[in-house]
Formats: C-alpha cells, structure tokens, sequence
C-alpha cells in the first residue's frame, strides 16, 4: 500500500535540495562524473550522477546499490546495445531530482510546492522529484522515497563540502569516482578516488533448468518461418487501482519477418520480467508451429533471453540492428496513441 508523505516531511527533503543547489556541483562534474557514498556494504553504495553541466536543465539522480549503478550503465552503453532510448530511460531504477519548467510539475506537486511556502519563477527554477521504477511510469516519491531521498542529500551535501575544501583528484575518464564512506558511527569519513565496482553493463543469459522442457524442444519439428522477437515500453502512464502507481507496461512481440504479420504481442504486468515473458511466448510458437529456420533480434538483451532455447532447437539466433516488420507496428501505435 502507497503512503504519502507529509508536508514536514517534504520541507525537510526541499530545504537540503535548496543548499545543494546553492553549492551548484553541475559546476565541478559532469553527467558521467559518479559520485559514491557508503554507509553500509559497498553492494548498498548510493551512487549520484550530477545533470546540468553546460546545459541549462539541472538535477541530480541517486542510484540505490549496483543494481542501480548497473542501470546507469546501461543509459551510457545504450547506443552500444542497440537500446532504444525510451526502452533504456523507463526500465531505470532511481530517485531523481530536477529543477525545471512549472509545467512540467503535476497538480500535486505544485499544491506541494505552494503548501511549504515556495515559490519560483522564471525558467529552470522549478524543484520536484521523481521515482523512476521499470514497469511503471516516472512518479512523485512516497514517504519512504521522500525520507531516503532527504538521507542520501544530506549525505551528498557533506561529500560536496569536502569535495571543494580538499579538492580531491579524481580520474572519472577512466572509471574512477569521488567516494565518501562514513564511519559505523556516521561521526567518522573518510574521502577520495576509488575505482568504481564495474564500468559496463553486466547482463545474464536466461538459463533454463527443466531438462524435460528441454528434451522436448530438442525435439520439437522444423518450420521454415523467420521470425523478429523483441520487447519495446509504451511510455503511457496506465491508472489503475490495484497498481501502487500508474503503470508503464512492457509489451513482448514476435513477428513474421515475411509478411510484417504480428504474431504475438502481449502486454505485460509492471512487475513481470519481459525476457522471462518473451521466452515462454517462443517457446509457446514452437510447439505450437514448430522451431523457426531463424530469429531475428536487435539487442544482446532479447538476444540472452533467447540463446539457450534457439540453440536447444537448432535455430539460428541473429543480431541485426533493425527489426522491419516490428518497427512498422511500433510506429503504427506510436501514431495511434498521438
């Protein structure tokens, strides 16, 4: 169940981003520039990437942990990938802070805003938060995003302090951070350069362990059908009760490549894994038409999703960098939904 915030909480969280805008670290690093602070376990770092360099739109954003820096990873490597870009920015997970334009605020954040006794003008100026989760659209945080928010900005206060009296020397080309560890006590820190944990995205291929599911597509009969499978986020906020938030769900498609005939194309809950959807969908077609001569697939995700089974089937498994028949219907609901 959803909780909210409440007013003092919020004014807490809005008068350390006040000082931290003040500090103005859009000046000193760059977007790729991470800072980390530990309190805890290295695995449980916040990493914060500082937005605004050169540029007129200022935020921060906080990953939680590696999986939230591995999330980062991905949004650097996403051309590499072959990622579409909106793919990459809703399957985030992190709490972000921006200073932007009133309207780019909601209702309640504005009520907010004006409830604390802010106000702004002018471009850019405008303070307020989002919670970036995949399977759901960008929201307002809850209470307990609102508190853990208020905690790593305190943090991230201190290590900026420290950060400009010291001047420390770090090489964030080549994968270093400026990293701020507190003590058991949190009286204690230490600060400096450190290499960060992992400098790329880390993936793991989808492994099946039924080995009865996987006699069976060994020998499962040929069809000489060349399919495209891949997986594309709506970017729709989707209201619904029983969702904590609006919902942005994943859809998994398979298509003809032949005839750009859609064969499958399921839509799925926030918190279902797409890979894990998208493999039972092939694996569903195969027994149902038989193995495919091919499948076509345009990044190492969908690809890692698919290996084992392709190669179980003797199906040539292939990477191209665009899926015709899929791009031809995602654009189709793109100029629906407009």
């Amino acid at each position: 169940m959803r909780k909210e915030a409440t007013i003092e909480q919020w004014k807490e969280l809005y008068e350390v981003a006040t000082r931290l805008k003040e500090l103005k670290p859009w000046e000193k690093f760059w977007d790729l520039d991470i800072i980390g602070i530990q309190e805890g376990a290295e695995e449980d770092t916040a990493f914060y990437s500082i937005l605004g360099h050169g540029e007129e739109c200022y935020g921060i954003v906080v990953y939680e942990g590696y999986a939230g820096l591995n999330d980062f990873m991905m949004l650097t490597m996403q051309e590499r990938l072959n990622l579409p870009v909106d793919y990459v920015m809703f399957s985030q997970k992190n709490l972000t802070c921006y200073w932007g334009n009133r309207d780019e605020l909601t209702d309640k954040q504005r009520k907010n805003i004006k409830e604390m006794g802010y106000k702004y003008r002018g471009k850019n100026q405008w303070l307020y938060f989002l919670s970036f989760e995949p399977g759901y659209f960008p929201y307002n945080l809850d209470q307990d995003e609102v508190v853990r928010m208020t905690n790593y900005f305190l943090n991230l206060e201190l290590a900026l302090q420290y950060y400009e009296s010291v001047q420390c020397n770090v090489d964030f080309e080549n994968g270093e951070m400026y990293h701020f560890e507190f003590g058991k006590d949190k009286k204690t820190w230490n600060f400096g350069s450190k290499p960060l944990p992992f400098t790329s995205f880390r993936f793991e291929n989808l492994h099946i362990t039924d080995d009865e599911l996987l006699a069976d597509l060994k020998n499962v009969p040929k069809c000489n059908i060349v399919l495209e499978a891949d997986i594309a986020i709506l970017g729709v906020g989707m209201n619904d009760k029983k969702f904590k938030k609006p919902a942005n769900p994943s859809t998994c498609m398979i298509a003809d490549a032949a005839s750009g005939m859609m064969l499958k194309c399921e839509l799925q809950e926030p918190d279902d894994d797409a890979v894990v959807s998208l493999a039972e969908e092939l694996i569903g077609f195969i027994f149902q038409y038989g193995a495919p001569k091919e499948v076509r697939v345009s990044n190492v995700l969908v690809e890692a999703g698919l290996e084992q089974i392709c190669q179980t089937c003797g199906v040539k498994l292939r990477r191209v960098r665009n899926l015709q028949a899929i791009e031809e219907f995602r654009e189709g609901m793109r100029s629906f939904m407009r």
